[in-house]
């Protein structure tokens, strides 16, 4: 019997990063995605759609994943972007009781530790509790987007490990897959503008990178600076790690 596939996300559409590992695993009902997001900015009226939504449950019904294992936590706990570190308990409390419902050993996907993006950070010390709490998540990984390390102002690096995070796991990216994966890419359209910077380089990644690149998500829970200098997220104004780090040590001291 195949491992299930826990993935768990801060936006939709950060499935990108890891459909190489989703192509790859051969049995795609045993692929469950969880994002920790609404994805948007405010909350959205009740008859009002989210096409953030509809885009991802869209690409991921091409690979073959249910929609009943596509799980929108942000949106029903009403968690915005930028703000997952903000409802930790919250957020950690429905992802463990929705992983725990699903029977069979577990492998664990998300974000690395990487100061990109504080939604993205947030994300990993989630996975690393719910690694810690449950016995059937055999082992766990984490998955470059993209971070500011050594570089000067926004700029950033896309699909790049960081040291700090261990040692680097590849899969090789098949050749037909690669033209897929672009193609993809593409039916995120209400985030057109902002994929405007990312999608050059990872396009370039798709089509001339042989592997992708995973690091290994420690069971044991430090909480740490992603790497020195300011992060890429204190560098757009979006949140000052004093205050992220504060949310994490509150969330753990109550969860652990």
């Amino acid at each position: 019997m195949t491992k299930k596939l826990i993935i768990i996300l801060a936006h939709q559409d950060d499935e990108f990063c890891i459909f190489n590992r989703i192509s790859h695993h051969k049995n795609k009902k045993d692929i469950f995605i969880f994002y920790m997001t609404s994805g948007m900015n405010k909350n959205l009226q009740k008859n009002k759609k989210n096409y953030r939504d509809i885009e991802s449950i869209n690409v991921l019904k091409k690979f073959g994943i249910n929609e009943k294992n596509i799980f929108f936590i942000g949106r029903k706990l009403s968690i915005n972007s930028n703000k997952l570190y903000r409802s930790m308990e919250l957020a950690f409390k429905e992802l463990f009781l929705n992983i725990n419902k699903i029977n069979g050993k577990k492998i664990i996907f998300t974000h690395a530790l990487e100061g990109g993006h504080e939604d993205h950070d947030a994300c990993n010390y989630l996975a690393k509790v719910v690694y810690l709490k449950l016995k059937s998540v055999c082992t766990a990984y984490q998955f470059p987007a993209y971070h500011g390390k050594n570089l000067p102002y926004i700029f950033y690096k896309v699909f790049s490990p960081i040291n700090e995070n261990g040692k680097i796991l590849k899969k090789n990216f098949r050749f037909l897959d690669r033209f897929k994966f672009i193609y993809f890419l593409f039916f995120y359209k209400s985030q057109l503008k902002v994929w405007l910077g990312l999608y050059p380089f990872i396009i370039i990644k798709f089509l001339f990178a042989k592997t992708d690149m995973l690091q290994k998500l420690e069971k044991k829970i430090t909480v740490r600076r992603p790497h020195k200098g300011m992060l890429l997220y204190e560098k757009r104004g979006f949140c000052q790690y004093s205050k992220f780090r504060r949310n994490i040590l509150s969330f753990l001291s109550n969860v652990i």
